[in-house]
């Protein structure tokens, strides 16, 4: 998903992207890069670049955390002194397993020291958990239900709707900005971060509808559907 959405973002802003592995962000980027000039052309402002995690943390404006779930609060528990107050971090990660062919939507465990997956009555969202570490940074959350998939192959367009939450409007109205710029999706305001819990829920949801009935990449819209020039994005 972080490929796709470097491709897609990269017609208007300068990307960089991270690994643990720097020689990989590097090489990686220079691959993303190469696509995205050969079909934006002369329309394409920005750049990709790979970095490491931490100089990607210290320059970015807005981070999107596409981490797999299981390592994703230990890292924005290392990178947690490079955060700024004045930037906006957006959370696509999902807590999920699979049993038994089906995917189940499994809370993270704030509890836990290697944030295994875990069993508790009140469940919290990724994104607040995320939050909670790295607050008074703005944490939005979004992008759940847009398949990679679809943000890989830039010749694709489908009509999705997006679910956004956070406690910052102002966050909120940034995040949504980003989103009008890939083509047709459409970023719909949720509410609180809270909701986030409701959004995470549906990735899992999503993955078993295609897997059960033999569906190519599911997604989310709520219809009727409102054409972007007249809603969101206008």
């Amino acid at each position: 998903m972080g490929s796709g959405l470097a491709l897609r973002l990269t017609k208007k802003h300068d990307v960089l992207i991270t690994s643990r592995n720097i020689e990989k962000a590097v090489n990686t980027a220079k691959e993303l890069e190469a696509i995205a000039r050969a079909f934006y052309k002369n329309s394409m402002q920005g750049s990709i670049q790979g970095t490491s995690e931490i100089d990607a943390t210290k320059q970015s404006e807005t981070v999107i955390i596409t981490v797999p779930p299981d390592s994703a609060l230990s890292v924005v528990q290392e990178l947690k002194p490079y955060f700024r107050s004045e930037q906006i971090v957006v959370s696509a990660v999902v807590s999920m397993k699979k049993k038994q062919g089906t995917f189940r939507h499994v809370p993270l465990s704030k509890s836990s020291p290697t944030n295994v997956f875990a069993e508790i009555e009140e469940h919290k969202s990724t994104a607040e958990l995320i939050r909670e570490i790295i607050k008074p940074t703005s944490v939005v959350s979004a992008l759940h239900t847009v398949p990679a998939s679809y943000l890989s192959n830039l010749e694709e367009t489908q009509d999705i709707d997006v679910f956004v939450a956070g406690n910052e409007d102002a966050a909120v109205d940034t995040v949504s900005k980003l989103i009008c710029e890939i083509p047709n999706l459409r970023p719909l305001k949720v509410g609180p971060l809270e909701n986030s819990r409701a959004i995470e829920s549906m990735t899992p949801l999503l993955l078993n509808v295609a897997t059960l009935n033999n569906l190519k990449d599911p997604s989310i819209r709520i219809v009727p559907w409102v054409p972007p020039a007249y809603g969101a994005c206008a």
